[in-house]
């Protein structure tokens, strides 16, 4: 774990924002990397909020900076961080674990944790990114949130959430450290293979409302491919145009 350098925060509004406020004063390092059970405004992707109970869920942001080679695409950053997260979960027993479009991690068809990749371009090139996680552990219940589950919900089982930090940090590790652009072939292969609702009709919400298609695979860009019922038709789409739908989730404001 020599990558990393550890900051433990008692309690945070956001870890992303700690990193950021961090940086701006020039005091960020490669490897930086803040966690804390008592998040108090997470966001989650479009500026979402995200819940977390104080001691019952984990959040963590990590920096990293690109002073050499950095990555052709974006995606490579989220795809191989999804991955990382899987095989961590997989590895502690979490059952039925699948990857929602474009970043939430779920388990048994609930989300248990969602990533946020905030990245800073220099002269048009990817410079530096920050990494956000927030897993759901310990926490019993989730007010007006039926797709939430956490890992003692999912298990019936608590767990110590500086172990699951440990394993988290071994994986990001192993794939931080590595030359991104080459391992996106076997990255992106492995969270196709995780795919939620691969090739299942499944509800969108874009520009024309809401929508029934079926989910093929994520492209290197970070696009969803995706048919219409009869297979017939296939496009891209990004998160400007749809996302997912949780089956019991609400519609209730634009998606972008």
């Amino acid at each position: 774990m020599a990558y990393f350098n550890l900051i433990k925060l008692n309690a945070t509004s956001s870890t992303n924002n700690y990193i950021k406020v961090k940086r701006s004063k020039g005091a960020c390092k490669d490897g930086d990397l803040v966690w804390t059970k008592h998040q108090t405004s997470g966001r989650g992707q479009s500026d979402k909020s995200w819940q977390s109970e104080a001691n019952n869920s984990l959040s963590l942001s990590i920096y990293k900076t690109f002073e050499k080679e950095s990555p052709k695409h974006p995606f490579e950053i989220s795809c191989a961080v999804a991955c990382a997260i899987i095989r961590t979960l997989h590895s502690i027993g979490i059952p039925e674990l699948n990857i929602k479009w474009p970043n939430d991690i779920l388990s048994c068809n609930h989300k248990i944790g969602g990533i946020l990749i905030e990245n800073t371009y220099k002269y048009s090139r990817l410079n530096e990114t920050i990494i956000g996680l927030g897993l759901n552990i310990n926490q019993e219940k989730f007010d007006s949130l039926p797709h939430a589950r956490s890992l003692f919900m999912i298990t019936k089982r608590k767990w110590d959430i500086e172990t699951v930090l440990n394993s988290l940090i071994q994986s990001f590790e192993n794939v931080l450290i590595s030359d991104l652009s080459n391992h996106l072939k076997a990255n992106l292969a492995e969270f196709n293979l995780s795919l939620w609702r691969k090739k299942k009709p499944s509800k969108f919400y874009g520009s024309e409302g809401i929508f029934e298609a079926i989910p093929l695979e994520v492209t290197q860009e970070g696009n969803l491919l995706i048919s219409d019922l009869e297979g017939a038709l296939e496009r891209t789409i990004d998160l400007n145009q749809a996302r997912m739908l949780y089956s019991k989730e609400t519609v209730l404001r634009s998606p972008v």
